[in-house]
């Protein structure tokens, strides 16, 4: 997923590297032991459009670049967005086709019975 953010081409990637990000500032601790939640936690503050949740994920999907956009230039992205529907949608789209978030996406539409709105 490509976004142009303050006049560059920044490519969004939702992969194992993304999940790893994500899950440094969204997590829960059991017993000692801490277990990544990003996707758990972002994912539905996604379906309710939930700008500072959009924010976090397109920022956690840009740690490959190596130029890498700051938070506020994606707060501003987002800000100056003319069709945030279609932003939301976008990256919801790109979250279920990528190979490492695409069953995590599927078990979370189904746990927040969003896969049987789907289908009526």
């Amino acid at each position: 997923m490509l976004l142009n953010i303050k006049n560059k081409e920044v490519d969004i990637h939702f992969g194992i590297k993304f999940i790893r990000e994500l899950d440094k500032s969204n997590y829960f601790v059991k017993d000692g032991t801490k277990f990544g939640a990003g996707l758990e936690l972002k994912v539905p503050m996604l379906f309710t459009f939930d700008t500072v949740a959009l924010s976090e994920i397109i920022y956690a999907g840009t740690c490959m670049e190596k130029s890498r956009p700051a938070i506020n230039d994606i707060d501003e992205y987002i800000e100056n967005c003319e069709d945030l529907n279609g932003l939301f949608d976008e990256v919801l789209s790109e979250l279920k086709k990528g190979n490492a978030t695409r069953l995590k996406m599927e078990q979370l539409e189904i746990s927040l019975g969003l896969a049987e709105q789907k289908r009526k």
